[in-house]
């Protein structure tokens, strides 16, 4: 089933999996070429914001609300960031840590209304890059996404991993 968005962002629906894309008719890049997100949250305002950041920047973004849904998603199709709400459903420490050790490399943002200098800490010991503050800064957030997403095009996501991990060369 497909629900159509109504408003600015015509031409745009989400899928049954959370998937928002544009209709053909409104792409202008193959979606391998487009910055695509998830986010993991059980959070209806911080979904939404995402959203609409995602049609005004033309990013496909898509979003889970368990990490069984995440790891589904992120076996379908290569997503270079994910950005986890800290209140997402399970503990976000296993989410994190379930996402740093698939064998596609994916920057992981945390989202949390508490970003002090111990949670970056403890979620880069998670193996998340960092933390970003709930609600949304749509400035912080671009800056995030545009980060990741040459992170991820340059080379660099197909050598990092965690420790132990080895990870194959891809190409996006």
């Amino acid at each position: 089933m497909k629900i159509r968005w109504r408003g600015p962002w015509e031409g745009w629906w989400r899928s049954e999996s959370g998937e928002v894309r544009e209709s053909s008719a409104a792409r202008s890049l193959p979606v391998q070429q487009r910055m695509a997100l998830l986010l993991i949250t059980g959070d209806h305002a911080l979904r939404e914001s995402l959203i609409v950041l995602g049609v005004v920047r033309g990013w496909d973004v898509c979003w889970a609300v368990s990490d069984d849904e995440a790891i589904a998603i992120l076996g379908r199709r290569p997503v270079p960031l994910v950005i986890c709400d800290e209140e997402a459903p399970g503990d976000w420490r296993n989410i994190v840590r379930k996402i740093a050790f698939l064998p596609r490399s994916t920057c992981v943002l945390l989202a949390s209304r508490f970003c002090d200098e111990a949670l970056k800490r403890e979620a880069n010991r998670h193996f998340a890059y960092d933390v970003i503050a709930k609600p949304l800064n749509w400035e912080e957030v671009t800056n995030r996404v545009l980060f990741a997403w040459s992170w991820y095009t340059s080379g660099c996501a197909s050598w990092w991993g965690p420790p132990g991990t080895t990870r194959a060369l891809h190409s996006s």
